[in-house]
């Protein structure tokens, strides 16, 4: 059970630890370095669907989206076709909104693409330059909305046509799925941070790297 946590989070102070979909959120998934594809994958989607709304509403329904997206395997939902898009759309259990759903598997598919050579987490990591950001802010409210790191992966994914990828969403996504880290608990803090190579760099203070706008 966490017992160092912000004071001022509002989705945990309402449903951790009581609500086990939360807590099993803030125990193993938030800010702690994703390892699979379809986890990457998901959380870009939910971001994405997000956009406009809040995390607590599309989060509510994760399990809805999971099962009308194949639990988010990147090959069957790049499959999609009209007839899957007209089923997603007549689902009242997410949220039914046409370009969403679209971009979500516009994404599926450039995903599919990068993954014929190297995983997404892989790329990822690559245009982070091996380097896991480490932000350790007192209170929620000071985790910034967009940092340079979060900027530049935004504007990376827009340039090679992902959809949906606006600098607020993207930095939610690389907060949530540990790529930049800010667990009070420190819990996604990684020593070294995966390399193709046997070179391993530790990771650096954002402060070191400039992320932060001034």
């Amino acid at each position: 059970m966490i017992t160092n946590w912000f004071d001022d989070d509002p989705l945990f102070n309402r449903y951790y630890p009581y609500d086990a979909g939360y807590r099993y959120y803030f125990e193993h998934e938030w800010g702690i370095p994703v390892q699979r594809d379809e986890q990457l994958f998901e959380f870009l989607s939910l971001g994405s669907f997000a956009a406009g709304l809040n995390w607590a509403v599309v989060f509510n329904k994760r399990s809805a989206f999971s099962a009308a997206f194949d639990a988010w395997q990147i090959e069957v939902v790049a499959a999609y076709r009209p007839e899957q898009i007209t089923g997603l759309l007549s689902n009242s259990a997410i949220i039914r909104n046409r370009r969403k759903i679209e971009a979500v598997i516009h994404n599926a598919r450039l995903i599919q693409q990068i993954r014929t050579t190297q995983s997404f987490k892989d790329y990822l990591w690559q245009q982070l330059g091996h380097q896991q950001l480490i932000i350790q802010p007192q209170y929620y409210d000071e985790l910034p909305r967009t940092t340079i790191t979060g900027d530049r992966i935004a504007q990376h994914l827009q340039q090679v046509g992902f959809k949906f990828v606006g600098p607020v969403t993207i930095n939610a996504w690389l907060v949530n799925t540990g790529f930049i880290t800010a667990r009070p608990d420190q819990l996604g803090i990684i020593t070294t941070t995966p390399r193709p190579s046997s070179t391993m760099l530790p990771p650096r203070s954002p402060h070191q790297l400039g992320h932060f706008k001034p």
